[in-house]
């Protein structure tokens, strides 16, 4: 089957994110009439109709629901693949090189701002950054150091590996000042009217913090699930819903009030962070410096 224009997919994405043309429009830097043309290309080619339109914004279609979620994955997927191809042409083969298997939600948004600093510091390597999820073979992909997340102290998976904690997780429950004004949320039993995005992995970590919150005999439904942490927040950001998301991820949109606080708590989750690296006799320096400057950040 012939695939969809990338074009018309990026604009549907966007439209989907901000239920609105002519936000959508501004944000690609083009004309509501070109973004109009770009969906009924779309829907022309898929054979079905993705928004329904109403008078004040767009709703997706239950069939554009799914086809949103894999095409927004999928969209990342070759943005994280274009920027990896980059880094490796960028790298300097006279430099000692560094390879780091992270996370997507901690890479863009955690990581590579403070690489700089690192770099400052240890000049002589190049950093190579990976995205991975899940289970790391350290052998199989060349790396020498993987960032993960488990929400049990001692996972049974990493016996073979060293495993040094980064840092835990604190979750702020936001969403954009708009939407809290909308729905006049002052209290954490004002949320269950609210629309709460999900994280496809993280199944209970509403029921958790509602538990947190004292609340007893509650009922979630969740319209939206999203597969990454930093897409959860994007779909807070453009409105779509209250979205539970580590602080350390957020720290840019709190400072320039794109997200707020629904709701002001001090609840932490049972996941944290850790750097893997193999076990060895002799730990090669490249790995012990990046340590060691992990630990002072």
């Amino acid at each position: 089957m012939k695939l969809p224009p990338l074009k018309s997919l990026k604009v549907f994405v966007t439209c989907a994110k901000t239920k609105n043309f002519s936000k959508a429009a501004q944000i690609l830097n083009l004309t509501q009439g070109a973004v109009s043309k770009q969906i009924a290309l779309l829907e022309s080619h898929i054979g079905f109709k993705i928004f329904e339109r109403n008078f004040q914004s767009l709703d997706l279609t239950k069939s554009a629901e799914i086809f949103f979620k894999k095409i927004e994955t999928a969209l990342l997927k070759i943005e994280l693949a274009t920027a990896e191809l980059i880094a490796t042409k960028n790298v300097n083969k006279s430099k000692e090189i560094l390879h780091i298997n992270v996370m997507p939600s901690m890479s863009h948004v955690w990581l590579v701002p403070r690489l700089k600093d690192f770099k400052k510091k240890f000049p002589q390597y190049d950093v190579l950054l990976k995205i991975g999820d899940g289970e790391i073979n350290f052998k199989k992909s060349g790396c020498d150091l993987a960032i993960r997340v488990s929400s049990q102290k001692n996972n049974p998976k990493w016996k073979k590996f060293l495993v040094t904690k980064i840092m835990g997780e604190e979750l702020l429950c936001v969403c954009s000042p708009k939407f809290k004004k909308d729905h006049k949320i002052k209290e954490a039993r004002d949320l269950l009217k609210c629309s709460l995005l999900g994280h496809t992995y993280r199944a209970q970590m509403w029921q958790k913090y509602f538990s947190h919150c004292g609340l007893k005999n509650f009922k979630i439904d969740h319209s939206h699930n999203f597969e990454h942490l930093f897409m959860l927040s994007e779909a807070a950001k453009n409105g779509m819903g209250v979205g539970l998301v580590p602080r350390f991820l957020i720290e840019k949109e709190l400072r320039n009030k794109d997200l707020v606080e629904a709701i002001k708590s001090d609840f932490k989750s049972n996941y944290v962070y850790y750097v893997l690296n193999l076990k060895t006799k002799n730990t090669p320096q490249k790995i012990a410096d990046f340590k060691s400057w992990l630990g002072s950040i």
